[in-house]
């Protein structure tokens, strides 16, 4: 079953999307999640799971670039790359976190090509080379020495 329409809510329910969209510096999951449990409350009810989801949804549709959701993890297939943070939309560049199955989680450091980045491992400071045509199953992954710093 999808998420039930705005229209459909409860009046708490809709009172607290209302909310988030007075308030922009409100705006994230555990404050709505919040705000539905206070104004149920207030109303003698308890918020349902499909309600809360029908909320979420709608938030996530009516305030894009200013709701934010905690991070969700997701697995990582063997032989890709995926992308966790970027300081620029369409952009990989240096400062943006990626993800392997075999690394983790890592900050790009240096972009060699259009096929070969590296990145630094934040847990053990090592830097990787990452290569291979588009970052396939063939994509290896080869430390490397640390680049000596600017004086």
């Amino acid at each position: 079953m999808g998420p039930t329409p705005y229209q459909y809510l409860p009046l708490w329910a809709k009172i607290a999307i209302e909310r988030l969209d007075r308030d922009a510096e409100m705006r994230s999951e555990s404050m709505l999640d919040e705000v539905l449990d206070s104004y149920a409350m207030t109303y003698g009810e308890a918020v349902d799971a499909q309600t809360r989801d029908s909320a979420r949804h709608i938030c996530r549709r009516r305030f894009i670039g200013s709701y934010t959701e905690p991070p969700r993890p997701e697995p990582v297939p063997p032989g890709t790359l995926r992308l966790v943070r970027l300081s620029r939309e369409g952009a990989l560049c240096p400062g943006d976190l990626v993800a392997t199955q075999r690394l983790g989680e890592c900050e790009v450091t240096r972009i060699h090509s259009p096929h070969s980045i590296e990145v630094r491992d934040p847990s053990t400071g090592r830097h990787y080379l990452i290569s291979g045509v588009d970052f396939g199953p063939d994509a290896r992954v080869t430390e490397t020495a640390v680049p000596p710093r600017a004086a």
